[in-house]
Protein backbone atom coordinates (compact mmCIF):
# COMPACT_ATOMS: atom_id res chain seq x y z
CA UNK A 1 0.00 0.00 0.00
CA UNK A 2 2.80 2.48 0.85
CA UNK A 3 4.37 1.81 -2.35
CA UNK A 4 1.29 2.67 -4.19
CA UNK A 5 0.69 5.40 -2.54
CA UNK A 6 4.82 6.74 -2.76
CA UNK A 7 3.77 6.02 -6.61
CA UNK A 8 0.93 7.58 -7.03
CA UNK A 9 1.83 10.71 -4.76
CA UNK A 10 5.16 10.75 -7.52
CA UNK A 11 3.18 10.44 -10.29
CA UNK A 12 0.31 12.84 -9.58
CA UNK A 13 3.00 15.82 -8.53
CA UNK A 14 4.91 14.90 -12.30
CA UNK A 15 1.42 15.26 -13.84
CA UNK A 16 1.28 18.64 -11.77
CA UNK A 17 3.84 19.81 -12.92
CA UNK A 18 3.81 19.34 -16.61
CA UNK A 19 -0.01 20.05 -16.52
CA UNK A 20 1.19 23.62 -15.07
CA UNK A 21 3.29 24.01 -17.90
CA UNK A 22 0.85 24.06 -20.09
CA UNK A 23 -0.32 27.37 -18.44
CA UNK A 24 2.89 29.03 -17.62
CA UNK A 25 3.01 31.67 -20.02
CA UNK A 26 6.16 33.34 -21.17
CA UNK A 27 8.85 33.46 -17.92
CA UNK A 28 11.95 33.30 -20.00
CA UNK A 29 14.68 35.34 -19.31
CA UNK A 30 18.15 35.77 -22.02
CA UNK A 31 20.79 33.52 -19.64
CA UNK A 32 24.31 34.92 -19.98
CA UNK A 33 27.98 33.07 -18.13
CA UNK A 34 27.62 32.35 -14.38
CA UNK A 35 29.02 35.43 -12.40
CA UNK A 36 32.63 34.95 -11.07
CA UNK A 37 33.80 37.65 -9.09
CA UNK A 38 37.69 37.73 -7.67
CA UNK A 39 37.47 37.32 -3.99
CA UNK A 40 38.70 40.58 -2.17
CA UNK A 41 42.19 40.74 -0.68
CA UNK A 42 41.28 40.97 2.86
CA UNK A 43 38.88 38.22 2.78
CA UNK A 44 38.27 36.30 6.39
CA UNK A 45 35.56 34.08 5.56
CA UNK A 46 33.58 32.19 2.70
CA UNK A 47 30.04 31.23 2.32
CA UNK A 48 27.69 29.10 0.26
CA UNK A 49 24.03 30.12 -0.34
CA UNK A 50 21.15 28.47 -1.60
CA UNK A 51 18.55 30.65 -3.11
CA UNK A 52 15.09 29.68 -5.12
CA UNK A 53 12.42 32.27 -5.88
CA UNK A 54 8.83 31.95 -7.22
CA UNK A 55 8.09 33.29 -10.59
CA UNK A 56 4.67 34.41 -11.65
CA UNK A 57 3.39 32.10 -14.58
CA UNK A 58 6.48 30.17 -14.01
CA UNK A 59 7.75 27.20 -11.93
CA UNK A 60 10.42 29.30 -9.73
CA UNK A 61 14.32 29.04 -10.17
CA UNK A 62 17.11 27.86 -7.67
CA UNK A 63 20.46 28.36 -7.86
CA UNK A 64 23.85 29.30 -5.55
CA UNK A 65 25.61 32.12 -4.70
CA UNK A 66 29.30 32.39 -3.21
CA UNK A 67 30.79 34.98 -1.57
CA UNK A 68 33.50 36.20 0.81
CA UNK A 69 33.57 38.01 4.31
CA UNK A 70 36.41 40.63 3.95
CA UNK A 71 38.28 42.18 7.15
CA UNK A 72 35.30 44.83 7.75
CA UNK A 73 32.37 42.14 7.91
CA UNK A 74 31.44 43.03 4.80
CA UNK A 75 29.45 40.61 2.53
CA UNK A 76 30.90 39.76 -1.52
CA UNK A 77 28.89 37.80 -3.44
CA UNK A 78 31.63 36.96 -5.80
CA UNK A 79 29.89 33.75 -8.00
CA UNK A 80 25.89 33.33 -8.97
CA UNK A 81 25.00 30.44 -10.67
CA UNK A 82 22.46 27.86 -11.95
CA UNK A 83 21.09 25.94 -14.28
CA UNK A 84 18.58 26.58 -16.88
CA UNK A 85 17.09 25.99 -20.83
CA UNK A 86 19.24 27.54 -23.14
CA UNK A 87 17.00 29.75 -25.08
CA UNK A 88 13.37 30.91 -25.37
CA UNK A 89 12.35 27.48 -27.67
CA UNK A 90 14.10 25.15 -24.80
CA UNK A 91 12.41 27.03 -22.38
CA UNK A 92 9.13 26.47 -23.87
CA UNK A 93 9.68 22.48 -24.86
CA UNK A 94 10.94 21.94 -21.41
CA UNK A 95 8.11 22.82 -19.48
CA UNK A 96 5.96 19.91 -21.49
CA UNK A 97 8.73 17.82 -19.97
CA UNK A 98 10.80 17.04 -22.82
CA UNK A 99 14.96 17.05 -22.52
CA UNK A 100 16.41 20.41 -23.94
CA UNK A 101 19.48 22.27 -24.44
CA UNK A 102 20.33 23.70 -21.07
CA UNK A 103 22.81 26.17 -19.79
CA UNK A 104 24.87 26.64 -16.32
CA UNK A 105 24.61 30.48 -15.85
CA UNK A 106 22.94 33.32 -14.87
CA UNK A 107 19.83 35.43 -15.74
CA UNK A 108 19.53 38.92 -14.32
CA UNK A 109 16.27 37.92 -11.81
CA UNK A 110 19.33 35.82 -10.58
CA UNK A 111 21.34 38.81 -9.57
CA UNK A 112 18.40 41.57 -9.01
CA UNK A 113 15.55 39.61 -6.97
CA UNK A 114 15.38 38.93 -4.05
CA UNK A 115 14.89 35.69 -3.40
CA UNK A 116 12.25 33.81 -1.70
CA UNK A 117 14.00 31.04 -0.01
CA UNK A 118 17.70 30.79 0.93
CA UNK A 119 20.13 28.86 3.44
CA UNK A 120 23.63 29.89 3.70
CA UNK A 121 26.47 27.77 5.10
CA UNK A 122 29.95 28.97 6.16
CA UNK A 123 32.88 27.29 4.00
CA UNK A 124 36.19 27.39 4.30
CA UNK A 125 38.86 29.05 1.49
CA UNK A 126 39.60 25.68 0.05
CA UNK A 127 35.81 24.69 -0.17
CA UNK A 128 35.35 28.15 -1.69
CA UNK A 129 38.38 27.29 -4.36
CA UNK A 130 36.93 23.79 -5.19
CA UNK A 131 33.69 25.22 -6.04
CA UNK A 132 34.66 28.03 -7.93
CA UNK A 133 36.32 25.20 -10.06
CA UNK A 134 33.21 22.87 -9.93
CA UNK A 135 31.01 25.55 -11.40
CA UNK A 136 33.57 26.11 -14.27
CA UNK A 137 33.65 22.02 -14.73
CA UNK A 138 29.95 22.02 -15.19
CA UNK A 139 29.00 24.26 -17.42
CA UNK A 140 31.06 21.71 -19.61
CA UNK A 141 28.93 18.94 -18.37
CA UNK A 142 25.77 20.17 -17.70
CA UNK A 143 24.26 20.82 -21.05
CA UNK A 144 20.94 18.65 -21.23
CA UNK A 145 18.05 20.35 -19.28
CA UNK A 146 15.00 18.12 -18.09
CA UNK A 147 12.27 19.70 -16.33
CA UNK A 148 11.41 16.40 -14.25
CA UNK A 149 15.61 14.70 -14.04
CA UNK A 150 17.64 17.10 -14.17
CA UNK A 151 16.73 20.51 -13.72
CA UNK A 152 17.99 23.73 -11.21
CA UNK A 153 17.29 21.91 -8.15
CA UNK A 154 19.43 19.09 -9.59
CA UNK A 155 21.99 21.46 -10.10
CA UNK A 156 21.28 23.06 -6.76
CA UNK A 157 21.01 19.03 -5.25
CA UNK A 158 25.00 18.42 -7.42
CA UNK A 159 26.85 21.44 -5.84
CA UNK A 160 24.94 20.69 -1.36
CA UNK A 161 26.35 17.60 -2.33
CA UNK A 162 29.71 18.06 -2.99
CA UNK A 163 29.93 19.98 0.03
CA UNK A 164 28.44 16.85 2.36
CA UNK A 165 24.59 18.12 3.03
CA UNK A 166 21.42 16.08 2.26
CA UNK A 167 19.53 16.83 -0.40
CA UNK A 168 15.60 15.91 -0.87
CA UNK A 169 15.27 12.75 -2.81
CA UNK A 170 12.78 14.26 -4.93
CA UNK A 171 14.36 17.36 -7.15
CA UNK A 172 11.15 17.38 -9.21
CA UNK A 173 9.13 19.91 -7.26
CA UNK A 174 8.61 23.61 -6.69
CA UNK A 175 12.25 25.28 -6.06
CA UNK A 176 11.49 27.32 -3.36
CA UNK A 177 9.90 24.04 -1.55
CA UNK A 178 13.15 22.23 -2.47
CA UNK A 179 15.50 24.94 -1.30
CA UNK A 180 13.60 24.94 2.04
CA UNK A 181 13.48 21.24 2.78
CA UNK A 182 16.93 21.06 1.89
CA UNK A 183 17.19 23.90 4.88
CA UNK A 184 15.47 21.76 6.91
CA UNK A 185 17.50 18.52 6.13
CA UNK A 186 20.57 19.97 6.89
CA UNK A 187 20.24 22.81 9.60
CA UNK A 188 20.15 20.81 12.66
CA UNK A 189 23.67 19.55 11.83
CA UNK A 190 27.13 20.66 12.54
CA UNK A 191 28.36 21.52 8.96
CA UNK A 192 31.72 20.10 7.96
CA UNK A 193 33.81 21.53 4.76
Amino acid sequence: MVRFVSKAWLFGTLGLLLVTAADAGDTYEPTHPPRIFAVPADARAFYLEFRARNEVGGFGHSYVTLGAIDASGQGHQTVVVGFMPRSADDDYWSKFGLPVTGLVGVTRSDLVRRPDARFRIAINETTYLRLVSEVRSLRKTWTHYGLVVHNCNSFVSEIASSVGLQTPLITAQYPVGYITELHALNAPRTLRN
